[in-house]
């Protein structure tokens, strides 16, 4: 059982596209007095060649495999109320209420499984967070001009065929190992403000994540 005297740590799980860090933002700003810690601050798993994933993948998807050099200890660090310096050089210091971490391997990454008091799973379909990422890409390359536009679609032509070759399934070996340990499952299809509201709901009615 956790120490009460900790801060909460509400842990926000989803595919790539599949809306974590628009959630972690809503979560933080209905929770007064609530900090974020992003996985994606630390993780060198994005910067591994496909074939690196592929092998990964071949190997077993072991997700503890997976790189976040710091994020363990500067996770414990603010769950006890204290303060770290972040990536940017900028002070955080836990508030008096949740912490809210962005971190899509969950409870699979066993590093600060201990640390998380609660898991939220937002439940998007592959198909749909992959358009959502493409409409994402394509209307960014519709803000920049020719030469930078065509840069653009060179980078998301080789992202689709690397999505097909092996980002499917490594989003695939997320899904069947991160969901299967969430406290919570929220419909990612629905307005953030509706999701907002079941992670809010759960929390009041769970005495494991009290406010």
């Amino acid at each position: 059982m956790h120490d009460r005297s900790h801060r909460k740590v509400i842990a926000i799980a989803a595919p790539i596209g599949g809306g974590k860090s628009a959630l972690v933002t809503a979560l933080a700003s209905a929770l007064k007095d609530s900090v974020t810690l992003r996985f994606d601050d630390y993780e060198n798993a994005t910067r591994q060649s496909v074939d690196a994933l592929a092998k990964w993948l071949a190997e077993g998807a072991d997700f503890n495999q997976l790189q976040a050099p710091g994020l363990a200890d500067d996770l414990a660090i603010l769950r006890k109320g204290d303060a770290i310096n972040a990536r940017d050089g900028v002070s955080i210091v836990a508030g008096t209420q949740d912490l809210i971490f962005e971190m899509p391997l969950g409870r699979a990454w066993s590093a600060t499984t201990d640390n998380i008091d609660l898991l939220v799973w937002v439940d998007v379909p592959l198909d749909i967070a992959l358009a959502r990422r493409i409409r994402e890409v394509s209307a960014d390359m519709l803000r920049q001009d020719a030469a930078s536009a065509k840069r653009g679609l060179a980078w998301l032509n080789d992202y689709l065929g690397h999505y097909i070759a092996t980002i499917h399934a490594v989003l695939e070996a997320q899904r069947r190992t991160v969901r299967a340990q969430a406290d919570l499952i929220v419909d990612g299809t629905q307005p953030i403000a509706s999701i907002v509201q079941s992670v809010l709901d759960h929390i009041a009615q769970s005495p494991t994540v009290a406010r």
